[in-house]
Parts: structure tokens; C-alpha cells; sequence
């Protein structure tokens, strides 16, 4: 082995070493987004009855009517 080659190789795992915490982040909204869209569906197969006894129904009417991106 050279050593070009082992600069080289380091140069690339030092490359993908920093895009982990980029990936990490990503993953981490993917799921956010997940669970916002999931709670956001039940609260709309509530029904009104159910959202009155909750005690806020226009919070749970503000919250569900939101895309799941918007926090």
C-alpha cells in the first residue's frame, strides 16, 4: 500500500465520518414527522364527544389540522 493510498483512505472516512451526525439529524426528523402524522390521525378519528371530554377541543381541533412538518 502506498502511501497515496492510505491518505486517501483516511481523507474518505474522515468524509463519512462527518456526514453521520447529518444522517442522524435526518433520521431523527423522519421519525418526528412519523409520530406527529400518527397522533395526528387519531386525534381526527376522535370524535367530537371524545375531543370535548379531553377539556381543550380547540387545541386538539388547532393541532390536528396542522401537516405533520409543522411543530
Amino acid at each position: 500500500m502506498s502511501l497515496q493510498s492510505v491518505l486517501y483512505r483516511k481523507k474518505t472516512f474522515a468524509r463519512a465520518e462527518t456526514h453521520q451526525p447529518l444522517l442522524t439529524a435526518l433520521f431523527e426528523i423522519i421519525l418526528e414527522w412519523r409520530r406527529r402524522a400518527h397522533s395526528r390521525g387519531e386525534l381526527a378519528r376522535l370524535s367530537y364527544l371524545d375531543i370535548k371530554d379531553i377539556g381543550y377541543p380547540a387545541a386538539v381541533e388547532a393541532e390536528k389540522s396542522k401537516p405533520f412538518w409543522r411543530g
